[in-house]
């Protein structure tokens, strides 16, 4: 039997590597943030404020994604039955709202700042705080990406996505202060706050949706393929037709229900074990645990012409056709004569 991706790294490993990746969102977003105020304060310049705030909200949603992070490592059990990694979500979701929250700030504070200037000192010191704190995050940013994706955090990932947010708005600061400080044009500054302002408002609005799509248990064209790769992989002759697919991403692990026609005179045993092997199947092929619940139902005379099933006691028909399995099939809220 092939070795699960799961053996490759033990599950309390892959909580180990996740929970050290969130604090160490925290302690590099704390340093960048002092780092920015101390250009703040250095050249007076309201576009680095604006960045210095965004980071307080970044240091704020790292830590909350810690705590998501640590509580989706507990076990599943009778008040959650589905474990807790769902908490994730809920803190992208959070991050999302914090991101709006720190956008429309800077639009607040930066339009009158437009319209009467403002005057900045000392550039070439508030570049260089500046372009330190952004290599910094760029690279953070990349690891609690790899991380996130690979170890199935939303947290991690959502995180990710707001510290790339940051960088952004942080490059365009560089650039705007080599601009102040060439043309000596003091609505430059605010002008590219509100730039800025604009585009962390977009970056929250879609980190909102797609945490609202995870809390609503919108169906992953990614883990579907998954799913069906590990149908097709454990294929036999006893299962007919599987419809009616279910699924629920909970943090590291994925729920998976669906229905699947069998031969009507298989024992529960025989069920019993089939069942198995498909679930073996799975975790064998998805990088993450499987939690499969299969329904059985059984085989009516109109099946005949899509079961391979060898020396059939039951059978009405000579199959005349091999059914592909693809998505649209196995999705599909099939009704059965059975049911």
């Amino acid at each position: 039997m092939p070795t699960s991706l799961l053996d490759m790294t033990t599950l309390a490993e892959r909580d180990r590597i996740r929970i050290r990746a969130a604090f160490l969102s925290i302690a590099v977003g704390a340093a960048i943030c002092l780092a920015k105020f101390a250009g703040y304060l250095v050249t007076g310049s309201f576009a680095i404020l604006s960045d210095a705030l965004e980071s307080i909200i970044n240091v704020a949603a790292a830590c909350f994604v810690a705590y998501s992070v640590l509580q989706g490592t507990r076990k599943a059990d009778g008040t959650h039955p589905y474990g807790w990694g769902r908490l994730e979500y809920f803190s992208a979701g959070l991050e999302g709202s914090l991101i709006l929250l720190a956008g429309a700030w800077i639009l607040y504070e930066s339009v009158p700042r437009l319209i009467s200037g403002n005057h900045v000192a000392q550039v070439d010191l508030g570049l260089l705080l500046v372009g330190g704190g952004t290599a910094a995050n760029a690279l953070l940013s990349i690891y609690l990406k790899r991380t996130g994706k690979k170890y199935h955090s939303m947290a991690l990932t959502a995180d990710a996505a707001h510290i790339m947010t940051d960088v952004f708005s942080s490059v365009g600061i560089f650039i705007g202060l080599v601009l102040v400080a060439i043309t000596r044009l003091a609505w430059l500054d605010p002008l590219l706050a509100i730039l800025m302002g604009l585009w962390i408002l977009f970056s929250g609005l879609l980190l909102l949706r797609q945490s609202y799509f995870q809390l609503m248990d919108r169906a992953s064209p990614q883990v579907t393929a998954e799913v069906l790769a590990g149908l097709n992989a454990s294929r036999r002759p006893e299962m007919i037709r599987p419809h009616k697919l279910r699924l629920r991403e909970a943090g590291q692990s994925v729920h998976v229900d669906f229905h699947m026609i069998v031969p009507r005179y298989l024992t529960v045993r025989q069920l019993h074990t089939l069942e198995r092997e498909i679930h073996e199947t799975m975790n064998q092929n998805m990088d993450r645990p499987v939690d499969l619940m299969l329904h059985s139902d059984p085989c009516a005379p109109t099946d005949c012409d899509i079961c391979s099933m060898p020396d059939c006691p039951v059978r009405a028909k000579e199959q005349a056709q091999r059914l592909e399995w693809d998505q649209a099939l196995l999705i599909a809220d099939f009704h059965h004569p059975s049911r």
